[in-house]
């Protein structure tokens, strides 16, 4: 190997993350993920250029379209609104920050195309659900930024994707009973996912995302239950990309909390 790779112990997220890609499921049958998929790919065209190959994040997103189903004429259209050959609502990307309930840091990842609306409608979901939504840094700091690569768990056993994933130059794995996540930096992020790919490696997904620095232990049931809600209320924002939190619940409350 030409790296060591530490693994993850946080349980209470890889727990989370498993009800989060049952969930991504869902939105899909829903018909929202088209829409998160088409702002990522605006978003993407517009920070790094129309052409896929030399913009790794737009590559990306023209692949997890493609295995959403999204047709071609879909995609080609939010590239040209992008790079402003078709005109439309003009994307940008903006990172909220708050808290939740016992404490909770939460960070909020949208892409709008008016500042307010989206920060009256995230404001309003934070304090409906028992939270506050902050200034900006007040806890990012809390959070580093990582790249995050989705491989099915079923698709080649544990000791040939931690074999795979050091060669490739990740930096660390966190096992999951659908999912398992490979960790890269920011930087890495799309260099490691075509390794991984040219390796044999089934990837799911890939994106840039916020990783807690450390985490808040939530063991009772109707605070988790108040987590919950509000990490789902947020996700469900049509503006809302990612949320990302530093709780950690252990399986056997989040089972009671789940609904």
């Amino acid at each position: 190997m030409e790296k060591n790779i530490k693994l993850f112990n946080m349980a209470g997220h890889s727990h989370w993350a498993q009800i989060k890609h049952k969930k991504a499921k869902i939105d899909a049958q829903r018909g929202k993920l088209f829409s998160k998929l088409i702002r990522e790919i605006t978003v993407a065209t517009k920070l790094g250029g129309s052409n896929p190959e030399f913009n790794p994040r737009l590559r990306t997103a023209i692949e997890q379209a493609k295995k959403a189903n999204m047709p071609l004429e879909t995609i080609e259209r939010a590239i040209k609104k992008g790079s402003g050959e078709l005109e439309g609502a003009s994307y940008e990307e903006v990172v909220y920050e708050g808290y939740g309930p016992a404490g909770v840091a939460i960070m909020v990842i949208a892409t709008t195309d008016n500042r307010n609306r989206t920060s009256a409608e995230i404001k309003h979901t934070f304090s409906k659900f028992g939270g506050n939504l902050g200034s900006s840094g007040c806890v990012s700091y809390l959070f580093e930024k990582k790249g995050v690569i989705e491989v099915p768990a079923q698709s080649l056993d544990e000791g040939e994707l931690l074999e795979k994933a050091a060669e490739a130059g990740a930096e660390d794995i966190q096992w999951g009973s659908e999912l398992h996540f490979v960790y890269t930096t920011a930087e890495d992020l799309y260099n490691v996912k075509e390794k991984l790919e040219k390796s044999g490696v089934n990837v799911e997904k890939a994106q840039i995302t916020w990783i807690p620095i450390s985490t808040v232990s939530v063991e009772d049931v109707e605070t988790a239950k108040r987590i919950l809600k509000l990490i789902n209320a947020l996700d469900d924002l049509e503006d809302v990309q990612q949320v990302i939190a530093n709780f950690e619940i252990p399986l056997e409350v989040l089972q009671k909390a789940e609904f």
